[in-house]
């Protein structure tokens, strides 16, 4: 079996253990909301450099959170999505902002975002502070909110098949 067979094997493999334990997105009508806060969260967290960041400094930008930690095999999936995102839509009303749940030091978690690619911001939440205002199980969980706040996509994990619709939700929140 080719690395690229085992890959979609073990994502398969993991995608339907977390269906079975409950932890997926369960379906939902076209019409229904997307799962996740209606609004987005207040919060107050750090970036890699110690910076202070609030939710407040995002008001009337569009926004696509992804929460990810440097041990996730499938949050590494992501990322050069994400970074491709970040390229295209940066100036153009989309910001990008990873939130890591990792418990390392900010450095640690610096040269991680550096290596696998990241080229948006870093905050981090070492204490998973957010998870519930956020509501997620598991991560990458990825939320985009619209210039005025409002949650219009949440994609809880990923997969490449997700990628279209990660795109147009982008694209449709940055006008």
């Amino acid at each position: 079996m080719d690395i690229q067979a085992s890959k979609r094997l073990r994502h398969s493999l993991l995608t339907a253990a977390f269906l079975l334990a409950g932890l997926g997105s369960p379906a939902r009508a076209a019409d229904a909301p997307p799962a996740g806060p209606a609004k987005l969260p207040e919060f107050s967290l750090k970036d890699v450099d110690g910076k202070d960041w609030t939710s407040s400094q995002f008001k009337g930008k569009a926004l696509l959170v992804d929460f990810w930690a440097t041990w996730c095999n499938t949050c590494k999936e992501t990322i050069p999505k994400l970074a491709e995102l970040n390229d295209k839509y940066k100036g153009k009303g989309l910001t990008i902002i990873g939130i890591s749940v990792d418990k390392g030091s900010a450095e640690k978690i610096n040269k991680a975002a550096k290596k696998l690619g990241i080229n948006y911001l870093v905050l981090l939440d070492k204490e998973n502070s957010l998870g519930k205002s956020f509501g997620f199980n598991g991560i990458p969980s990825l939320y985009i909110f619209d210039k005025t706040g409002a949650l219009k996509t949440a994609m809880p994990g990923y997969d490449p098949g997700q990628e279209a619709a990660l795109v147009a939700a982008a694209d449709k929140a940055s006008k």
